[in-house]
């Protein structure tokens, strides 16, 4: 789960705003599409504790109970992960269209427990997308998981369902114009790409506080209301108290805020504290309550253009 927030949050990086320079700058006028002949770079980090708390029905075992003490004796549990995606577009070509192409890699990654213990974390490859667009629309998307294994696992059109999603709310803030002092709501349907998932809503709050020096400034709230359901698979084959399909809801709901450059739709900043709960349920009756605070934060930066690669030296002409 924090693997997708995680992926999610890191696909959906690429706000940015555009105003025409004759625009008062009591305004903007929204445009999320990074322009074409640009490379830009934005570091990610989050930092976050999580807490999870377990009910046993009345007939649970010893060894139940063991297991379920020995994991609360854990919590809470920190998490910190840093990631970078590097972003780059081509030049427009003769029909207007031009492409994006885009990575996102894990830096660092470090989880440990309430005693100091360091706990292990999935190794994570980078994850690689593009897109075709052309008049600010994207018109073919390419999305590759950094192994077989998810690939495989998530259909090539829930693969581009995701990150459609991750993409939506840039769509709808196109061609908006804000005032200082206005806001504009954003809702989204989000498909957890998890068997038995039902779709959860999104709703995001963008409130114009300042434009100044050509960085527009936003107050961000975000609502998130999803339920889902999946196998949850004992460790090592063993009986544990969550074993069994789970079925649970997710709530959260954060505040942040993001600085953004119009002139080449960069986000500078921008910070987002999140609180989340997720309430889980076996088919024994056992029930799990997980609580997680997150604090998350981003930087950018514009890159200059690629070297080009030097020419292949001409090859001697044969003699005679």
């Amino acid at each position: 789960m924090a693997r997708f927030l995680s992926l999610v949050a890191a696909l959906a990086v690429q706000a940015a705003v555009a105003a025409p320079a004759a625009m008062a700058q009591d305004s903007v006028k929204l445009n999320m599409v990074p322009l074409p002949s640009s490379r830009q770079q934005v570091d990610m980090t989050m930092d976050m504790k999580m807490n999870m708390s377990m009910e046993l029905p009345p007939e649970a075992t010893e060894q139940q109970r063991a297991q379920m003490a020995q994991m609360q004796a854990t919590m809470p549990i920190t998490m910190k992960i840093g990631m970078r995606q590097d972003l780059s577009t081509t030049a427009k070509g003769p029909d207007g269209s031009y492409t994006l192409n885009a990575e996102v890699a894990t830096l660092k990654s470090e989880m440990r427990d309430a005693t100091g213990q360091s706990r292990p974390m999935p190794a994570q490859g980078p994850v690689r997308f593009s897109a075709r667009l052309k008049d600010d629309q994207f018109e073919k998307i390419d999305l590759q998981l950094p192994n077989a294994a998810q690939a495989q696992a998530l259909s090539k059109e829930m693969q581009e369902q995701v990150f459609n999603q991750s993409f939506d709310w840039m769509r709808k803030f196109n061609g908006k114009t804000l005032k200082v002092g206005e806001t504009i709501e954003v809702p989204i349907e989000m498909n957890v790409p998890m068997a038995g998932a039902k779709a959860g809503k999104l709703l995001g709050r963008y409130t114009l506080t300042s434009v100044s020096k050509g960085v527009a400034s936003f107050a961000v709230e975000v609502r998130m209301d999803m339920s889902f359901a999946a196998p949850a698979k004992p460790a090592s084959g063993a009986s544990s108290p969550a074993s069994g399909p789970l079925e649970g809801a997710m709530t959260g709901s954060g505040k942040g805020r993001m600085d953004l450059r119009m002139a080449d739709r960069l986000m500078l900043r921008n910070t987002m504290a999140m609180t989340m709960g997720v309430d889980m349920a076996g088919p024994q009756g056992n029930k799990m309550r997980m609580d997680m605070e997150m604090a998350m934060s981003g930087t950018g930066k514009t890159l200059p253009p690629a070297a080009k690669k030097p020419a292949a030296p001409a090859k001697p002409a044969p003699k005679g």
